[in-house]
């Protein structure tokens, strides 16, 4: 691939305060699950934030950071922390990996307030609030909120204190500043919120200036404590959603210069959401699988979701001298074209940054088409949701970066690979970065394994499957990985080729119910439907294709799909989106499972919306003309009229078909569905493995 243009403004340098940056790249504030037990920086944590560092960030804002414990915090048991000196060791850890690629880091400062995480033995008064609120007025949420405990006065300012606390532990650990959240359902935010903030005092919402006085009252002590050198980011919720009375743009263009005022140096616009609507700091879910009814003027939904707060960040960026910020699926050419037409000062990433940490400086070498994509499935999110470590689905190395260095290889071998679906590429990629020779053979048309045919299905202008597929073949171009389509791999061929390694990335095999009736027309299995997908994809490609299916269909007009997993659900989504009538009929007890985060329940809520039925826990007896025999979850035995019946079981290992290549080489590895089935993270996850272990 060639170079294309450099991405100018955003490669520009910056200025907070008295900071300077080498471009406009903020890498946000998220958890990663890297801490210790105890809530403690870590060697890991410094790896992970280090290689953004040395990936060419303008500045990395490590992720929030509880000032007080165990009541500040709303991640439970290893909530990472700065309340106390013996904190600063781990933080100065993260601090010496990120200046040594010559690049500032802030870490969030936040108080959970009343989404505190409840530990044993603590009380609903634990949960410190601007208000206390009645159960019954609290919002619909999945979180568990209950009435808390409403700050007095002098409690107040014990808490600007604990904060101004924290950011000087943050100076003396090696940060260049903090980002003090006052955003999303967060202590601060209760404050600046009408919804949260039903006080008569100074501190009550009767005013913008007594709202936002606990946050500037934060920001003042900061600076006197930690001096004007020490920057001091800000961000708030510039629109709460799902709230009667919740802060609107209006209110946050009024708050904004208050905060400037206070000494804020830069600030970041968000927006928060209660009820269905949680994922409203994931703006690609927001419209999924069609656009809420909502009020969403203030948001920019003409792509989809990328760029959504951009006219927030606008509005509020008039009423500040300071620079003004936002995320949410920010490219880099969108956010260089933001930055040109004056919406914002910085561009906020977060999740393209996981998924490739070397994202500024490929734009900065004019390789910004070497960039490998984020998908937005938020499974990086997922992770964390039990408190677990964070990962990426397309980037295994994300969080590993100690283990998974590339290292030149010992000695270079001829690999050859059979298949070309996820763990293929990326065992491919690896290998030849080690120095190997590598060759994929797949006996399919088209690189990628199932992604093309889950681009159509997945729309692929959500999860950008297509990019990530176009990602591989460059950096097999590159890397002079050679790619043998239409062409599979048998022990004829190892044994003419006579690799040192071989990898089986085949694939799973489709499962197929034990039932009477499977040769029923009406049947249509995954195989077939493949096969016609990939026919049609090599003539129009997954785009066209998509746009195609809503013109003409093989498929009659009322469905059953066999199947409620990921593949079921998605499939049912795509045909309803195509004037089908769609019944989904699932073994197990659980609708969506593999799924990807918070899009069950929107998914099947619309499914059902959309006079779609799905059910759980059922048996299937036969198919028959009528459709699918089935006893459901309550005993009753009854038939599914269909005209078509779609099997969408998940994949099953299949070993037979690697069987007769088990001493093909002196190292034969399996890897991905041929093995044990599992999805893409899986797929991408064996594939790294076993490119660093040859």
């Amino acid at each position: 691939m060639g170079k294309v243009k450099p991405l100018e403004r955003l490669m520009e340098p910056g200025s907070i305060g008295s900071l300077r940056t080498k471009n406009r790249i903020i890498k946000t504030a998220a958890g990663t699950g890297y801490a210790d037990k105890d809530g403690r920086g870590t060697e890991r944590m410094a790896d992970f934030y280090g290689a953004i560092a040395k990936g060419g960030a303008g500045l990395v804002i490590v992720e929030n950071c509880a000032v007080e414990w165990p009541r500040g915090t709303h991640v439970v048991p290893t909530g990472f922390r700065l309340h106390h000196e013996s904190y600063v060791p781990g933080h100065a850890l993260v601090t010496a990996a990120v200046h040594k690629h010559d690049c500032p880091v802030f870490v969030q400062l936040m108080h959970a307030g009343p989404w505190l995480a409840m530990l044993p033995g603590m009380g609903p008064q634990e949960r410190i609030t601007a208000s206390t609120i009645a159960e019954e007025d609290m919002p619909p949420s999945v979180w568990d909120w209950v009435p808390g405990h409403e700050l007095t006065v002098p409690e107040i300012h014990d808490v600007v204190g604990i904060f101004a606390h924290s950011a000087e532990l943050a100076k003396e650990a090696g940060y260049d500043g903090v980002e003090i959240n006052a955003s999303f359902y967060h202590l601060v935010n209760c404050f600046l919120s009408r919804f949260w903030n039903r006080r008569n005092d100074e501190y009550g919402a009767q005013t913008i200036e007594n709202r936002t006085r606990f946050y500037c009252d934060i920001i003042r002590e900061v600076k006197r404590r930690c001096g004007n050198d020490f920057a001091i980011a800000a961000n708030i919720n510039a629109r709460e959603f799902g709230l009667a009375n919740g802060t609107t743009l209006e209110e946050a263009k009024a708050m904004a210069p208050y905060i400037e005022a206070a000494g804020a140096d830069i600030l970041q616009v968000r927006a928060s959401s209660y009820g269905p609507y949680l994922e409203m700091l994931f703006p690609e879910t927001v419209l999924y699988p069609e656009t809420p009814n909502l009020d969403l003027s203030d948001l920019d939904i003409s792509r989809g979701g990328p760029g959504m707060y951009l006219n927030m960040s606008a509005a509020v960026k008039q009423m500040v001298s300071i620079p003004v910020f936002c995320a949410g699926r920010l490219t880099p050419e969108l956010g260089d074209e933001a930055l040109r037409e004056g919406k914002l000062d910085f561009v906020g990433m977060t999740r393209r940054l996981i998924a490739d940490h070397e994202l500024p400086n490929k734009v900065a070498a004019g390789r910004a088409d070497e960039i490998r994509p984020c998908c937005g499935c938020c499974y990086c999110v997922e992770t964390r949701m039990d408190d677990g470590p964070q990962s990426c689905r397309v980037n295994p190395e994300s969080g590993k970066e100690r283990e998974y260095q590339i290292t030149p290889a010992v000695k270079k071998k001829r690999v050859m690979i059979a298949g070309g679906g996820p763990a293929a590429m990326e065992a491919a990629r690896v290998a030849a970065l080690r120095g190997h020779e590598v060759t994929i053979y797949d006996k399919a048309a088209e690189l990628g394994g199932l992604l093309p045919i889950a681009a159509v299905v997945k729309d692929h202008e959500r999860e950008s499957l297509v990019g990530l597929i176009r990602y591989y073949k460059g950096e097999f171009a590159k890397l002079g990985v050679k790619v043998e389509l239409g062409r599979g791999v048998d022990a004829e061929l190892a044994g003419k080729v006579k690799p040192d390694v071989l990898i089986i990335a085949t694939g799973g095999k489709n499962a197929i119910p034990r039932i009477p009736g499977l040769d029923n027309r009406k049947v249509i299995d995954s195989t077939s439907l493949h096969r016609k997908l990939k026919l049609a994809l090599r003539v129009f490609g997954p785009e066209w294709l998509g746009r195609l299916t809503k013109i003409y269909m093989p498929v009659g007009k009322n469905v059953v799909v066999m199947g409620g997993g990921v593949q079921g659900c998605q499939l049912a989504e795509f045909l309803v989106k195509r004037g089908r009538s769609v019944t989904i009929a699932e073994t197990g007890e659980v609708l969506g499972e593999g799924l990807p985060y918070l899009t069950p329940v929107r998914l099947l809520n619309w499914f059902r919306d959309q006079g779609g039925v799905a059910l759980a826990g059922v048996t299937y007896e036969r198919i028959t003309d009528q459709g699918l025999e089935i006893t459901t979850a309550e005993g009753e035995r009854k038939t599914l009229q269909a005209d078509s019946i779609i099997l969408a079981l998940p994949l099953e290992p299949d070993p037979a078909a690697a069987k007769t290549l088990q001493s093909a080489a002196p190292e034969v590895y399996q890897i991905g569905d041929v093995k044990e089935f599992g999805y893409m993270h899986g797929a991408f996850a064996d594939g790294a493995k076993v490119g660093h272990a040859i």
